[in-house]
């Protein structure tokens, strides 16, 4: 069971979150129109060993909803750095989704001793999303946004691909309640903060064991990113799922037992030696 949400106050912010487990810390960062209750069955998995941390980013979830202004990803960067030091999470393995992965991304590129390990789900690195764009940048934006509440489940979601572990209704419940969160103002700005944001000729700086993991039927973060991402950060792994953009919910035992053996190993070599 995951915790009951906290908050913390950073720069004048309310931020939501939720931490469980003990052991190594590990930061979780959501992607667009998301909430740190994505990673409820990854944080399950990782319990034994890990202290899990999930934010809900501002705009997003039940953290405040800043001015248009505030969003961009260097905002989002330096949060994620704020909370890190005010929660006492020194060198934590950090995991990001999409939006989050290249929060994670650029994090890891910005501040090469930040963190232990590095995983990103499906992330965005160039910012050229197609979808984006259409919801970003057209006279009908508006209007898709409004029919977001019934299509974006079904965007984040491989619904024409079904195995054991996958449970396309509660991806559905959640997600149409964390679009519901989701201020269209919010929504907008941080597309285009997305699409501002081309972090790929910085790739090669990140230092930290980094693992891609991609939904091979992601309609929404082209794979194209990912595999940009896996050739450019020096020793970086690529794995390559059957799911759509949220592997977590589409694939969650493998891929819950992906990153837990990642992260993992990683802590025994380094205690053996």
């Amino acid at each position: 069971m995951v915790s009951d949400l906290q908050t913390t106050n950073l720069n004048g912010l309310k931020v939501a979150y939720r931490v469980q487990g003990d052991g190594r810390d590990v930061l979780m960062i959501h992607g667009w129109a998301s909430s740190g209750r994505m990673w409820q069955s990854l944080m399950g998995a990782l319990v034994p060993g890990f202290r899990c941390w999930a934010l809900d980013l501002p705009g997003f979830g039940d953290s405040d909803k800043p001015t248009n202004g505030w969003y961009s990803i260097q905002s989002y960067v330096e949060l994620a750095r704020d909370f890190m030091a005010a929660r006492g999470l020194r060198q934590p393995d950090v995991i990001g989704h999409s939006m989050g992965g290249m929060i994670a991304l650029s994090l890891a590129a910005e501040s090469p001793d930040a963190m232990r390990r590095l995983v990103a789900i499906n992330p965005v690195v160039t910012g050229r999303m197609p979808l984006g764009r259409l919801l970003s940048e057209t006279p009908l934006s508006r209007h898709l946004l409004g029919l977001g509440k019934w299509m974006w489940p079904l965007t984040t979601s491989d619904v024409f691909g079904w195995w054991p572990g996958q449970n396309l209704a509660a991806h559905v419940k959640r997600t149409r309640e964390e679009w519901g969160q989701t201020p269209s103002a919010a929504a907008m700005s941080t597309l285009k903060a997305m699409s501002r944001h081309d972090l790929s000729e910085r790739l090669p700086r990140i230092a930290a064991p980094t693992l891609i993991i991609l939904g091979s039927r992601d309609f929404t973060a082209p794979n194209a990113e990912g595999r940009l991402a896996a050739r450019r950060i020096p020793g970086a792994k690529l794995a390559v799922l059957r799911a759509g953009h949220l592997p977590t919910d589409d694939a969650p035992e493998e891929t819950n037992a992906l990153i837990d053996g990642f992260l993992a190993a990683n802590l025994r070599r380094n205690d053996s030696g």
